[in-house]
């Protein structure tokens, strides 16, 4: 996209957003994200896409998308815009995207298995450099190899507790949505930072899925009123009908005995012509009604099973939330006793030792048009995206090509 596209697309987007302000502080998407999409009552647009090579998404209806450098609330008051435009709508389709998957970050210099990695969210440089196997060492140290052990254990550990507070906030969003609560509910008096971020997130996610069924079955239940005073419209009209049928027939039939009299006769034939009209108004109404109570039934279906289906949804989420726990749970365990075992074999093997290498941390980071490199510590929280290069103190930076 050209760069004056670019600057009328944020400038938009600062219009459409109160939180435009705030976008250094939110997850920007970049290329190979993959996103969920839903719109309101658009099934094809509620769908699943990933964040082409030029920045954009494409869908149907409204087509390119750009959605680079746009955080999620963003991107989705963008599509509902250009929705409402192109479509002509009268109100602003309600609109939500979540990322499925980020982008991968990318880890290179002292470690042991440089590469390519799928992002976690919540991650740190610690827990980059565990996933490549921690800072690099020759291979013939037995007691570096528990190190390695240790260091890498610990990072996934603290990985998993990351991903369990997330399941646990899930597994209470997902009850109270089963529940058909109104109000997420109050946070454990237990719970640690970590799971009271995890559930902001999920009571933001619970609080859209109440609007958009609040918003749902008001739609219905306003479509079932209109259809309602519809059938009642028709049967007015379809009395009206009636009354004006049976006079005209009486009409007729008194103008047939004049005729037979000679009489009258001129009237009978534009009569005739009447009565007919007047009983093809009649067998129309009729089938208007068959056709409005067919929808109204319908409509009413629709109501019914929009909890039905919700549940079911529902059951087969917290199915699937508690069978992920389950296996965090294993994991953390099978962790916790690898990490106690490589503790109790590294005092067998204590004794002198190579320091510890003192490591620096560089991260590569493409903001826009614009590439950054920072120095950065242990502590400091990757991006999907990211290059982290890990470097010996005493080693010069590593160069990567933009």
């Amino acid at each position: 996209m050209k760069r004056s596209m670019i600057i009328a697309t944020a400038a938009m987007l600062a219009l459409l957003s109160p939180a435009a302000a705030h976008a250094a502080e939110q997850y920007l998407l970049g290329v190979q994200d993959s996103l969920r999409i839903y719109v309101a009552e658009w099934p094809a647009l509620s769908t699943n896409v990933v964040v082409g090579a030029g920045g954009e998404i494409s869908l149907p209806v409204i087509g390119q998308v750009q959605a680079a450098d746009l955080d999620t609330a963003q991107l989705g008051q963008l599509i509902a815009h250009r929705l409402m435009e192109v479509e002509r709508l009268s109100d602003l389709p309600s609109t939500s995207v979540e990322v499925v998957a980020y982008r991968p970050f990318y880890i290179l210099g002292n470690v042991t298995n440089p590469g390519e990695y799928g992002y976690r969210p919540g991650m740190l440089i610690l827990n980059a450099l565990s996933i490549a196997g921690g800072a690099y060492r020759a291979p013939d140290r037995s007691q570096w190899d528990i190190e390695r052990v240790t260091i890498s254990s610990s990072g996934e550990l603290s990985v998993l507790n990351l991903r369990y507070n997330d399941l646990l906030a899930q597994q209470l969003r997902l009850g109270a949505e089963r529940d058909g609560l109104d109000a997420f509910p109050p946070a454990p008096a237990d719970a640690g930072p970590e799971l009271l971020r995890a559930l902001e997130e999920q009571q933001r996610i619970f609080d859209g899925n109440v609007q958009r069924r609040t918003s749902a079955i008001a739609s219905l239940q306003a479509s079932i009123r209109t259809t309602e005073k519809e059938i009642e419209a028709l049967d007015r009209q379809s009395a009206d009908v009636a009354t004006r049928r049976q006079s005209l027939e009486t009409e007729l039939e008194q103008v047939r005995e004049l005729a037979k009299k000679d009489l009258a006769v001129q009237r009978l034939s534009p009569l005739q012509t009447t009565v007919a009209e007047v009983q093809r108004q009649q067998q129309e109404g009729e089938i208007a009604r068959l056709r409005a109570e067919q929808t109204l039934t319908d409509l009413r279906r629709q109501l019914d099973e929009l909890d039905q289906v919700r549940q079911a949804d529902l059951l087969a989420e917290i199915q699937r939330v508690n069978a992920e726990l389950r296996e965090v749970q294993q994991q953390r365990g099978a962790l916790s006793r690898l990490l106690s075992g490589a503790a109790f074999y590294s005092a067998d093997l204590a004794g002198p030792a190579e320091a510890e290498p003192q490591l620096r941390y560089l991260v590569v980071r493409a903001e826009g048009e614009t590439t950054t490199e920072t120095e950065v510590t242990e502590t400091t929280r990757v991006l999907p995206g990211d290059i982290v290069k890990v470097l010996r103190a005493a080693e010069p930076a590593l160069a990567v090509r933009p």
